[in-house]
């Protein structure tokens, strides 16, 4: 097989083999040099550094690594298949040729979910990334993927959160049988618990380097500033968390059950800080895993994210699997025991000529990640020879889950899993590694280190794909944070595909904040790709399309050529789907044109155009757009005929007189293709056309005066009901209409929408009508005052002591003379009140200034119950 098997690759058998590949004095002078895994020889071996690492020469790999500033050398793969796409790999930082080891064979391993909780749009971003990079890969370029997701069953956050759940549960049972003012107590004090535990957890700003500093110490502190800005921005959100949780606890004080399900998180967290050692029966923790798992594979079936090849559980490999991989790293020499658990050795890992941290290169681990790695379980007792180890087998405490192993009881760490499972079905290597970008550091460098030290192969993964964060209101969205969006949350108001195209047009490696306008792009695309494909098909339907082929006909069909091109390049740039959709976009909107002259057109390149759009999005696993019926030749038969007599009925009703005459033969006209509609089994849609045919009979015999408007009415509600229900989107056009086979429940989604948005644009007029007349009323009220008493009350009451006839005054309050600036000033003030004085005057006219400013009071007072009504 290719690379290296588990059993010949210590470092010492690496050792020795020597270098293949390489011709002349080269390949002699580097088969004598001492072989590290990394793939560099002494500092000062500068031919060393030219070839890459002996121990994969001959094994599928350039004869040169290729070295990327500040990167550890990168084996570049040859002999596979190469369809000249370009990706960026997490590795090197940069793009480079995507080719397999094994001809078109990929091996791919994604970390899935640690299942503790429901699934949030944050996991969808990265699983439907990849789902859309694996159809790319597979349906596009015709790769072969093995394509393998895990299942964190065991883990810190699982046994604290089953742990918690448990012991709430149990407090609840006991807090029925308490009174009150008890309950406030204890709920009162979990929550200062937890606002003490978060006022520890403030992030420290990192001291400003001196004058002295070296370059490296400077480049360390921005860095270090830079992970506190973020850290302090995450802080200050959970602050306001503690704060909105305070005033919750405050507002509940009057009901148990209200304080609880307000506190059920701080008192969660204090109740396990107390009892969680207690927990002890393994089927606790157990059921939790399963039911998010199932919740997870529900969720994904759900957004239609293909299931894997292979599926593997962590929980499936404690039969000795994990334990033995764990003794290899011991035996290797990189890993060692301390107070019964079991640590990686940096030390001794680099020290075997290995690199750490390839993905995030760094000198420290931070608390911040160290405490990401470890775990929220981490043992407080551990002995580490560097602070930068971490645990690859845990001692197991009270409480938590365990397992036999030559260390005593305990159960895996968190990165140990990913390797055993992906060397357990991949082996020796892997051509894609993939997951979130928050799992660089510490998960995927970590796991890559215990991965290459247990083959004894310097560079296990050949390509790190990860999925860009999502953010919402400019923090990533994390269950830590508590600021995320479920699955089925956004499942409720935005469909599976709609999610899909959202992600589609944004790169895949890059963050992107989830917003309304992110998703409100995808669903005009939707709407306009939907449109495109039902609008060819009611008109290719309507055979109006008989023109010949011609200059717009050749267009059209070199634009279909060209964007076929375009869209293969931007696939094979990083997997550019936003560009991809781009192109699919404006073929579409360069289609329209013959769509629009349709009766001097052929359509015949404007289906070589929806050929194509529905076979690209179809690769990106975007489909439906135009849906299939049952006996669709039937049904569309009677839909015509349905929709013709609506417009019949229409256009007679816009008439300056309607015949009511015209208006029944066309309804008496009807009647065989309601008929044909019954014999062919279109049950719900005779019915429909039957009822319809009925309402208008109705309508005739309405006064001549409403007789348009009910015809009309009835029109609009055929289509914006009957025909809704019958899963068809039915448009009118200025002199036509069109219909096309779309989901009901879209539509009435829409409508809904829209009839949500004529209440707010209606709510947002009355406002807006309210906040007019209220200053209406606040000018009316000044200008209602006598010149002569303008200076003398209100706001300048106090200001001055003297004053002339006319009301201005003359001294200050201090008795000093005005001033000739401020007297100029205050007399153009009272001008200007004695004109408006005098319009009010004639605005009240005979009912007087105080009738007048009642009745205003009157219409806000009015207007005020409206809108508080609403």
């Amino acid at each position: 097989g290719l690379g290296l098997s588990v059993g010949d690759c210590s470092p010492q058998v690496l050792q020795k083999r020597q270098v293949n590949g390489v011709q002349g004095a080269a390949a002699s002078s580097a088969s004598n040099a001492f072989c590290q895994p990394c793939g560099l020889g002494d500092a000062g071996d500068a031919l060393q550094r030219l070839v890459a690492p002996c121990c994969l020469l001959g094994q599928g790999f350039a004869p040169q690594s290729v070295d990327r500033s500040g990167r550890a050398p990168w084996m570049k793969p040859l002999g596979g298949h190469d369809v000249g796409l370009q990706v960026f790999n997490s590795v090197t930082n940069e793009k480079e040729p995507f080719i397999p080891l094994e001809g078109k064979k990929i091996r791919w391993y994604t970390c899935g979910p640690t299942v503790y909780d429901a699934t949030h749009m944050g996991h969808a971003r990265t699983f439907l990334s990849f789902d859309i990079l694996r159809r790319i890969m597979a349906n596009y370029f015709g790769y072969d993927v093995c394509y393998q997701i895990n299942i964190t069953d065991i883990d810190d956050k699982i046994i604290l959160r089953s742990r918690q759940r448990k012991l709430l549960e149990d407090f609840c049972d006991e807090a029925a049988k308490m009174d009150l003012p008890k309950v406030r107590g204890i709920v009162e004090e979990a929550v200062a618990f937890a606002g003490n535990k978060l006022a520890k957890k403030a992030p420290q700003e990192p001291a400003v380097p001196g004058a002295s500093a070296t370059d490296k110490e400077k480049q360390e502190y921005e860095r270090k500033k830079q992970e506190y800005e973020t850290l302090k921005q995450e802080h200050d959100f959970k602050l306001s968390q503690q704060a909105e949780l305070e005033k919750k606890v405050s507002a509940a004080a009057h009901s148990k059950d209200a304080l609880l399900d307000a506190s059920k998180d701080a008192l969660m967290a204090k109740l396990d800080k107390e009892k969680g050692h207690t927990v002890t029966d393994h089927s606790i923790f157990d059921a939790h895993a399963r039911h998010f798992e199932n919740e997870y594979l529900e969720d994904m079936d759900a957004l239609g994210i293909m299931r894997p090849d292979v599926m593997t559980r962590i929980s499936a490999y404690m039969d000795g699997r994990v334990q033995r991989y764990i003794e290899k790293l011991e035996d290797l020499g990189v890993a060692y025991e301390s107070n019964g658990s079991v640590y990686f050795s940096i030390d001794d890992f680099t020290s075997k000529g290995y690199n750490y941290r390839k993905l995030v290169p760094a000198t420290n681990t931070s608390e911040a990640e160290m405490a990401e790695g470890e775990g929220a379980l981490a043992a407080e007792d551990s002995e580490k020879r560097n602070k930068n180890d971490f645990a690859v087998w845990k001692k197991s405490k009270p409480g938590e889950p365990s397992w036999p192993s030559r260390w005593g009881q305990g159960r895996p760490g968190w990165h140990i899993e990913c390797s055993v499972m992906a060397c357990d079905i991949h082996k020796e290597f892997l051509d894609v590694h993939a997951g979130g970008e928050d799992l660089r550091f510490p998960h995927h460098d970590n796991e890559m280190a215990q991965s290459e030290a247990y083959l004894g192969r310097p560079q296990w993964t050949n390509y790190w794909f990860h999925a860009g964060h999502l953010s919402i209101a400019g923090l990533k969205m994390s269950k830590s944070l508590k600021n995320f969006i479920t699955i089925r949350q956004a499942m409720v108001v935005h469909s599976a595909r709609q999610l899909r195209l959202m992600f589609l047009m944004q790169q895949w490696d890059k963050g992107m904040n989830y917003s309304d306008q992110a998703i409100e792009m995808a669903r005009a695309e939707e709407r306009k790709f939907k449109h495109f494909l039902g609008r060819l098909k009611f008109q290719q339907r309507r055979a109006t399309a008989n023109g010949q082929a011609g200059e717009r006909e050749r267009n059209l069909s070199e634009a279909v050529k060209a964007s076929d091109a375009a869209i293969g390049a931007a696939l094979r740039d990083n997997f550019n789907t936003a560009k991809a959709i781009e192109v699919l976009s404006k073929l579409v909107s360069e289609s329209y044109g013959l769509l629009d002259e349709s009766t001097t057109a052929s359509l015949a390149p404007v289906q070589e155009a929806a050929e194509l759009l529905e076979r690209i999005l179809g690769t990106f696993g975007v489909e439906g757009l135009s849906p299939k019926r049952d006996k669709e030749a039937a049904l569309s038969a009677a839909l015509d005929a349905f929709s013709n007599l609506r417009q019949q009925v229409r256009q007679l009703a816009k008439a300056k007189s309607v015949s009511e005459t015209d208006v029944k033969a066309a309804v008496s006209g009807a009647g065989s293709s309601i008929s044909k509609a019954k014999a062919d089994g279109l049950t719900d849609c005779a019915a429909a056309f039957e009822a319809f045919c009925k309402d208008i009979h109705e309508c005739l015999r309405s006064d001549a005066k409403r007789l348009a408007a009910e015809l009309l009415q009835r029109c609009d509600d055929v289509r914006d009901r009957d025909f809704v229900a019958l899963g068809v989107r039915l448009e009118d056009r200025a002199e036509d209409f069109l219909w096309m086979f779309d989901d009901p429940q879209v539509m009435m989604r829409e409508l809904k929408e829209q009839a949500d948005k004529k209440v707010m644009a209606e709510r947002a007029k009355l406002a807006n009508k309210l906040s007019l007349k209220q200053q209406e009323l606040q000018a009316a009220i000044k200008a209602a005052v006598r010149p002569e008493d303008f200076f003398r009350t209100g706001p300048d009451a106090g200001k001055y002591s003297a004053f002339d006839t006319s009301g201005l005054p003359t001294k200050l309050a201090s008795g000093e003379e005005v001033s000739k600036s401020l007297a100029k000033a205050l007399t153009k003030t009272h001008s200007k009140q004695s004109k408006d004085f005098e319009k009010i005057q004639k605005q009240a006219g005979a009912n007087g200034i105080d009738a007048f400013l009642e009745h205003l009071r009157k219409e806000v007072q009015d207007l005020e119950a409206t809108v508080n009504q609403q």
